[in-house]
């Protein structure tokens, strides 16, 4: 007669493996605990956008204390409503942000606008313009870590590698010339050939870190306009005046589009800046200032 395990104890029949038993159990609380493993699991990480990446390097600007220095770059609205002097310096501080990759780097444009340059270039309000755009650059590797920066002064820029700057986080820190607005790596007093006067970026002024606007080629519609930001012409016999400066996009150096073969040009980081051709320029004034010299002599002997 075989035993009758439906009489035996609960306990029995658990042991067992039986209807009631334990084993079954851990399952419902194992398919818990990987629900909630799934649940709480963190995202994959997303890449950064440009945007984000602009924001995340925007520079930090050490201004010159000084009360003619204007203050730092300003959003464009009010001047180009037609705004200009105080009033176009009080528009709130803005950066303008460009993202463009070349060279096999994500090159990061900071645009600065100034409603006007008032430094003069050694001879009497030769230098001063209308509007003002000045700029630096961050390049980014392969891994999306900062490599490079390019500072803008004035016909010239100088490279300098991410551990030559001075940072604060993962911002660069530019000193900004007082009335030229040129960026420099390095406070202090920067040489400039003659007859320029040199640029003073002393950094004892105001430290600020102006929001960014994201730019594209013609986002906002300003970008895709050729026109000149401000009414001064120089004069074309003086190479020491300067006319209204072309927007970002039409910056005559092709910086906007070809920002590593911008940078491959500049001058090393510890070297001082280039000369200016001004033998040149004397020599051309001279010859035409002989050929006036004749033309009039010569009329003068005919109507002898």
């Amino acid at each position: 007669m075989q035993p009758d395990h439906r009489r035996r104890p609960a306990a029995y029949r658990r042991r067992a493996g039986g209807v009631g038993s334990d084993v079954t159990r851990p399952l419902p609380a194992l398919l818990a605990f990987v629900a909630l493993m799934v649940a709480t699991a963190a995202p994959p990480a997303r890449a950064a956008s440009d945007a984000e990446r602009l924001r995340r390097h925007a520079p930090v600007l050490v201004l010159v204390l000084d009360a003619r220095e204007p203050g730092p770059p300003v959003a464009v609205d009010a001047f180009l409503r037609g705004a200009r002097g105080d009033r176009a310096r009080r528009a709130p501080a803005r950066v303008y942000g460009h993202a463009v990759r070349d060279g096999g780097r994500l090159w990061l444009q900071y645009w600065f606008f100034y409603p006007d340059n008032p430094q003069d270039r050694g001879i009497v309000r030769s230098g001063r313009h209308e509007g003002d755009w000045e700029m630096l650059q961050v390049g980014l590797g392969a891994r999306g870590r900062p490599e490079a920066v390019t500072f803008a002064q004035h016909s010239w820029r100088q490279g300098c590698a991410w551990g030559e700057v001075a940072r604060a986080g993962a911002a660069p820190v530019a000193y900004v010339a007082h009335a030229s607005h040129a960026s420099y790596p390095r406070r202090g007093t920067h040489d400039r050939p003659l007859p320029d006067p040199n640029d003073e970026a002393r950094g004892d002024g105001l430290r600020v870190r102006p929001p960014v606007r994201v730019i594209t080629d013609r986002k906002p519609a300003w970008v895709a306009s050729r026109r000149r930001w401000g009414s001064s012409r120089a004069a074309w016999w003086s190479p020491a005046e300067q006319s209204s400066p072309a927007g970002p996009r039409f910056q005559d150096d092709g910086r906007w589009s070809r920002p590593a073969a911008w940078h491959a040009g500049a001058r090393p980081c510890a070297t001082g800046p280039p000369g200016y051709p001004w033998g040149a320029f004397a020599t051309a004034a001279g010859l035409l200032a002989l050929a006036v010299a004749a033309g009039v002599r010569g009329r003068a002997s005919s109507a002898c």
